[in-house]
């Protein structure tokens, strides 16, 4: 059982990193400023790669937690 929780876990990872490259890799310099006012709301393929971001970090957190049981 660690050795598939293990494996999903790396499989997981490799995924997670290729979102977050995925979506810094539009960014400018008037994106990064969390503080600015511009109010950019994400639309089409920017917000299915946002929620798919945040659903594989769930995915990998409740994975990691499982692990830790098991």
């Amino acid at each position: 059982m660690n050795i598939v929780l293990s494996t999903i876990q790396i499989i997981l990872s490799l995924i997670l990193s290729t979102l977050i490259f995925l979506q810094a890799q539009g960014r400018n310099e008037n994106n990064s400023n969390i503080l600015s006012s511009s109010g950019s709301e994400k639309r089409g393929w920017e917000k299915m790669m946002f929620n798919l971001t945040i659903f594989i970090t769930l995915l990998f957190l409740i994975s990691s937690i499982a692990q830790l049981t098991y």
